[in-house]
């Protein structure tokens, strides 16, 4: 009899096997449509079977019933991993590329207004005032155009530096939103472990919750996991633990100095920086990932000018007999060779460490690169038109101490008198106005000096730059045209004490845009004029925003061919699951009818038995 009875639990755990099956099918095609959702898999097993005797052809057993061994979600773990890790890549030049493109726009060169219109309306009025230099209506032209010209340069300066810094708002929101996925990957571990703490039930919702979240951290930034015994994951972020069984490590911002603005991303435990710099992020390495540190690289986190931009020295040239008409004057060249080149040898290795530095710290982050090597461009127009209108000599003076006691010489820098022009008209004969000034540092100080044979003269001392100091530098945001001359054009020094036209100097003006002023680099060999220079830095910035745009649409690609492959496991297929649907409720129904055979014959046996 009780073997009888038994079988209404063979027909009651088919139902409820069935039953449970349909829950999960509709489960899964109710959520067809949820981005994260995984198909989710019900298992079924037998629960055992009673022997019932062994006969000629094997062993007669009878079942007890079915059950749920198992709901799992169907994912590939290799499969995440591979596509977070694409994502993450992607993202990060996603960052930079967007940095480029948005700087592209600035300098107008796909807006036919452009910044090399500027330079070619400046060269062009040169022209027009090496023609009739005394002209009043050509120097006011030149003025102008210098006017528009600096101008434009400060303006293209104010809008990558305030770009620059208002990408703080992009590193703050991602670096909140990484601490938020961080403190739902934590709650999801606790809410997992909980549910799955019996050994009775999966919480696939929950882990679909969490690998949804582990997709979207994957993109701002480079992480590892692991899964541990009770379902929890632990969580790198940068070789760092980002959440733990039992807290979550926040990231916090701060500004890289007190006189920068700008934000980087550290440890909120240690302050230490989250991303490690020193070593620039590489496809090799597999350090290039995540949009956190693409935003860094592109932006940079200091504000750079000309100065940063090493330049490689000339190497001396070996003096050759014939130049010379005596052994003695081939001799003393040949000695001052020497010094000289023992000097470049020591100029050339501070360069090779500049140089490793610029390329360490400036170079690849695109933002502060473009800003130095404009600025470098803008410089050297700048103090190289000064130079022709002011031009220096070097002059020896003594040097004494408080006493008034001579203790050595020095060399410093004057307005060469002799070559220097003077403005236009008698009530404008002045020498040393410079086109270009500095905001709060005039071009040179009056003073009365000793020469080296002790004689005393009244000179006009140059202020030079010092890179320490950046209100002495001829550099973007310090600049202007001299507004002296903007009053009066006729100051401009291209006369002489005659009235009459310097024509040397207007050609100078002109010569200057055609000679060799520098490379784009540090790293490059190839030397510009200025117009070519100008060429050189648009086409490096806009390779690289092609070479971004290039990768970006790769990762892309590999990103959606795994999410491809992705969706072919966890994807739900409505079809199979309809299918699924009739299959589990024939299985009710086929469950359904033998309990009620059971109970029919059970019933039976009850009313014949008495």
């Amino acid at each position: 009899m009780s073997g009888t009875m038994g079988n209404f639990y063979v027909g009651v755990s088919g139902m409820q096997s069935s039953q449970y099956a349909l829950n999960i099918t509709a489960h899964n095609i109710t959520n067809a449509g949820t981005e994260g959702f995984s198909r989710q898999q019900i298992i079924l097993s037998d629960v055992g079977y009673v022997n019932l005797g062994d006969t000629a052809v094997g062993r007669n057993q009878s079942g007890l019933g079915t059950r749920i061994s198992d709901v799992r979600l169907v994912r590939d773990t290799f499969i995440d991993r591979a596509y977070r890790s694409e994502l993450g890549r992607g993202q990060f030049y996603q960052s930079k590329y967007d940095v480029v493109a948005e700087i592209q726009n600035y300098f107008g060169e796909m807006e036919g207004s452009s910044f090399r219109s500027y330079m070619e309306k400046l060269w062009t009025s040169a022209q027009e005032l090496q023609k009739e230099s005394n002209s009043i209506v050509t120097r006011s032209s030149y003025i102008a155009n210098a006017v528009t010209f600096v101008e434009q340069a400060n303006e293209i300066y104010k809008e990558l530096t305030t770009f620059q810094k208002n990408l703080n708002t992009q590193i703050q929101d991602q670096v909140d939103r990484i601490n938020e996925l961080a403190d739902q990957i934590y709650e999801l571990n606790h809410k997992i472990s909980l549910i799955e703490a019996g050994g009775i039930e999966n919480a696939n919702d929950y882990r679909d919750q969490r690998d949804h979240a582990l997709d979207e951290l994957s993109g701002f930034i480079s992480i590892y996991y692991k899964e541990m015994s009770d379902g929890q994951v632990d969580v790198y972020a940068e070789n760092r633990t980002l959440v733990s069984m039992d807290r979550v490590y926040r990231i916090e911002t701060e500004r890289v100095s007190d006189s920068c603005d700008y934000l980087i991303p550290i440890w909120k435990d240690d302050k230490r920086n989250v991303f490690n710099l020193f070593n620039v992020p590489t496809a090799e390495r597999g350090t290039d990932v995540g949009s956190l540190k693409g935003l860094i690289m592109a932006r940079g986190d200091w504000i750079p000018n000309y100065t940063d931009i090493p330049v490689c020295p000339k190497a001396p040239v070996r003096p050759i007999r014939a130049d010379y008409g005596t052994d003695d004057e081939y001799d003393a060249a040949v000695a001052q060779y020497g010094v000289d080149y023992q000097q470049y040898q020591k100029d050339y290795e501070q360069f090779s460490k500049d140089r490793d530095y610029y390329n360490t710290y400036l170079e690849p982050y695109t933002a502060s690169n473009i800003i130095a090597q404009f600025d470098y461009m803008i410089h050297g127009i700048v103090t190289k038109l000064n130079d022709i209108l002011c031009p220096n000599k070097e002059i020896a003076v003594q040097v004494k101490d408080a006493d008034g006691n001579v203790t050595g010489t020095k060399t410093i820098k004057v307005l060469d008198e002799e070559k220097a022009g003077y403005g236009m008209g008698e009530e404008n004969r002045i020498q040393g106005t410079e086109l270009f000034d500095r905001t709060a540092v005039k071009r040179y100080e009056e003073q009365t000096v000793t020469l080296e044979d002790g004689t005393e003269a009244v000179v006009w001392v140059y202020n030079e730059e010092n890179p320490d100091d950046k209100a002495s530098l001829y550099t973007l945001g310090n600049i202007s045209v001299n507004d002296e001359l903007i009053k009066n054009p006729s100051l401009l020094p291209l006369s002489n004490l005659k009235n009459e036209e310097l024509q040397e100097i207007a050609d100078q003006l002109i010569k200057v845009w055609q000679e060799d002023f520098a490379t784009i680099g540090p790293n490059s060999l190839v030397t510009h004029d200025f117009m070519g220079y100008y060429k050189e830095f648009i086409n490096d910035f806009a390779t690289k925003g092609k070479t971004y745009s290039g990768i970006v649409t790769s990762q892309n690609q590999a990103v959606q061919e795994l999410e491809n492959q992705r969706q072919t496991v966890v994807g739900v297929s409505t079809d199979e699951e309809l299918s699924n649907l009739i299959k589990f409720q024939q299985g009710y129904n086929a469950a359904s009818r033998y309990f009620t055979v059971v109970s029919e014959m059970v019933e039976h046996l009850i009313q014949r038995l008495g």
